[in-house]
């Protein structure tokens, strides 16, 4: 009877425990007041918006990085808006351009920023619609740079051109604000980040409503082809590429759908590379070959240096969430303005004269202890 009675109270505690919690899209656990947070998220971000207006009126060269602006997150137009308005106060240095299109038919914007330099960057973020923190921190970079150019300070474009495409995924970041705050895919339902060539092939194909799912070949997304059409022709300035997503902390190199090194001494150079972003982006982030985590094929910087043979890096934000508070956006932006001018500064060593490897390659990495539960790691890598 007393064992009968305390197997009960066992039962109804545990019950009771899982009542208090809430499992996400993404598998993990939260409390019923993070799960509200998230989807209560595009409404404060409303709620913030309201509370600093005026922002587009005050813009002032040299205060780029100041404007209340970066208090809040932004919808779509409200973002283009404002780098529209740098581009009207900056014509000499600044350019919009249209890379690509959407699903829906909607256009995909980027922005060029140029001293004349022969050679260029490219940076684009958000390709999973959920990661808001990825392009505020390339907009957030972008005001820096602009900033440091007023006041006659160095920058990354004092050697190099440098693309933005603060938005790829346009149609899942829209989504996310109208209705599912943590879809990651495009509206047909496609891991943008996934949809890129690759010589190898998953072994556990994911299936269409997967959150990873690659679509039905590569390119076969307008974004991927459009983006892909536009580098292509770019093709004999570029000089580096960097993807921003959140939230893991790191700072991967290909490859991520091979557990192969590169050779030649290239995965020594992206060692290197990685090291030198980590100096300045802070004790928070860990450099890394991309499949130390796990295998992911697809993605974009994989294609870029297989295509261009260029240095490609992702930048996954550190954070605690997909979803993160609007508070937190000017520091995670300094970070990324950091990387970003340190990349420019590898790339010139990087790009130089080739120099053998003198050690076992496989050994030259060593894999960053990264504490990822074991429920979110496929969502943590993009």
């Amino acid at each position: 009877m007393k064992l009968s009675f305390l197997s009960c109270a066992l039962v109804a505690l545990v019950a009771s425990a899982d009542d208090d919690f809430v499992r996400g899209q993404d598998g993990r656990l939260r409390s019923i007041e993070q799960d509200a947070t998230i989807r209560s998220d595009a409404v404060t971000n409303r709620q913030c918006q309201l509370k600093n207006t005026g922002y587009l009126s005050a813009l002032k060269a040299g205060s780029y990085a100041k404007s209340t602006f970066h208090k809040c997150f932004h919808t779509t137009a409200q973002i283009y808006e404002f780098v529209d308005a740098l581009v009207a106060q900056n014509p000499k240095l600044l350019s919009k351009f249209a890379i690509s299109k959407t699903f829906k038919g909607q256009t995909i914007y980027g922005y060029k920023l140029t001293k004349g330099n022969s050679k260029s960057l490219y940076f684009q973020a958000v390709q999973h619609a959920r990661e808001w923190v990825a392009g505020s921190s390339l907009l957030y970079s972008l005001s820096s740079i602009l900033d440091d150019i007023s006041a006659g300070k160095s920058t990354a474009a004092d050697q190099f051109d440098i693309y933005f495409v603060p938005l790829v995924n346009l149609d899942g970041y829209d989504i996310t604000w109208s209705s599912d705050r943590y879809r990651r895919t495009s509206a047909n339902q496609v891991d943008l980040n996934r949809n890129w060539p690759t010589p190898y092939k998953n072994p556990e194909p994911p299936a269409v409503g997967d959150e990873i799912y690659p679509g039905t070949k590569p390119f076969s997304e307008p974004e991927t082809s459009g983006i892909n059409n536009w580098l292509q022709s770019k093709r004999n300035e570029l000089a580096g590429f960097i993807d921003v997503h959140t939230y893991a902390g790191l700072i991967l190199f290909p490859y991520g759908d091979t557990n192969s090194t590169i050779g030649n001494g290239y995965d020594a150079k992206f060692n290197t590379l990685g090291l030198g972003l980590k100096s300045v982006m802070g004790s928070g982030y860990a450099q890394q070959s991309s499949h130390q985590l796990y295998l992911a094929y697809g993605v974009f910087p994989d294609w870029a240096w297989r295509n261009f043979t260029k240095p490609a890096l992702t930048i996954e934000i550190v954070g605690t969430d997909f979803v993160a508070a609007a508070s937190t956006i000017p520091a995670r932006g300094l970070e990324v303005y950091k990387g970003i001018n340190q990349f420019a500064k590898e790339v010139v060593k990087f790009n130089g004269a080739m120099v053998a490897a003198t050690v076992d390659e496989k050994n030259v990495v060593e894999a960053a202890t990264v504490q990822v539960e074991t429920a979110t790691v496929r969502e943590i890598l993009d």
